[in-house]
């Protein structure tokens, strides 16, 4: 497998979050029919039930407030159509959704995004929740179009790390954004982090030992080092370890808050000691908007920034109700 193929398998896996996939699914569950039934409590919408007829049909349409990347259309289509009714018990009608673009797909300021038709109680129900979620993840993946514009002239690969607030979902927007995914949950891969190697002196001798004899099936294996030092040792033991096949699967050497010329320094003893091909290098800790193109020069596979899901803002949104 090269490189490119690599990094696309373990730290690019959009078939993860796709609703056929019962762990994303659950998670668009929460964020849409959980939050719908918190908004309307007990009591529903006690405003539409007073002044709005029952049965009182009304189309809506949803418009951007400013360019962006649409994030949500296969979230919303199943939320209001494809999943079952049932699980909205507050809701009594059925949705007719038109969109006007797809995921991932930049749309600008003024643009119609997609319109929707039912009767006007359950449209006025749902608004919120559905403009939270569009908002939300347009806005991860506006945010992340923007830093890989901003390293396309590098061969790297921009992820999001578990730093999210909405999960799942903020990952999923990554990708619309043109970004990959990371590890999907604990279970997806493992991770050899700082907490871990402070518990076990940051013996690496040891670390090696207990991996090729855990068994675990795993998509990749990635480990944290602090340093030049560390680098090269790991980089010596995994090679050692993927030409000895003592592991079935290895992955990504991260260098963790390290400066940029400290990860050049390191990958170009590396190169020198022939230890590079096999393994994918990752930059994380303290990545912003103003220094990613830095580290994208030293010549990393991957950037993880806990900024794209924890410093985007949402996008502006509005929701334009029209008699029927």
């Amino acid at each position: 497998m090269d490189r490119k193929a690599l990094r696309e398998f373990t730290h690019r896996a959009t078939h993860f979050l796709e609703i056929g996939n019962e762990n994303y699914k659950q998670w668009v569950f929460r964020y849409t029919f959980l939050e719908l039934e918190k908004d309307l409590a007990f009591g529903g919408d006690k405003t539409s039930m007073a002044i709005i007829p029952e049965g009182k049909r009304c189309k809506a349409r949803v418009v951007a407030g400013e360019d962006g990347v649409f994030g949500g259309r296969e979230e919303i289509q199943y939320f209001l159509v494809d999943a079952d009714a049932r699980f909205r018990p507050s809701i009594k009608g059925e949705f007719t959704l038109n969109f006007f673009y797809a995921d991932g797909e930049q749309f600008k300021a003024g643009d119609t995004l997609f319109e929707m038709e039912s009767a006007a109680r359950d449209i006025l129900a749902v608004e919120r929740t559905v403009l939270n979620l569009i908002m939300r993840m347009s806005g991860v993946a506006t945010f992340t179009k923007k830093i890989v514009d901003a390293t396309k002239d590098f061969d790297v690969l921009i992820t999001p790390t578990r730093k999210t607030l909405w999960g799942l979902l903020d990952k999923k927007a990554v990708v619309l954004g043109g970004g990959g995914t990371h590890r999907i949950n604990l279970g997806d891969a493992m991770m050899i982090k700082d907490t871990h190697l402070d518990l076990l002196d940051r013996d690496f001798e040891t670390i090696f030992r207990k991996l090729e004899s855990s068994g675990e099936d795993v998509r990749f294996i990635e480990i944290e080092v602090s340093d030049e030092d560390e680098a090269v040792e790991v980089a010596k033991k995994a090679d050692k370890s993927i030409k000895e096949k003592k592991l079935r699967v290895l992955g990504t050497i991260l260098f963790d808050n390290m400066t940029p010329q400290q990860i050049a320094g390191s990958l170009d003893i590396i190169k020198k000691e022939s230890l590079h091909e096999g393994l994918l290098f990752e930059a994380s800790g303290g990545i912003t908007e103003e220094n990613v193109k830095d580290y994208a020069a030293t010549g990393v596979d991957i950037i993880s920034m806990g900024c794209l899901t924890m410093g985007a803002r949402s996008v502006d949104f509005k929701m334009k109700i029209e008699k029927v």
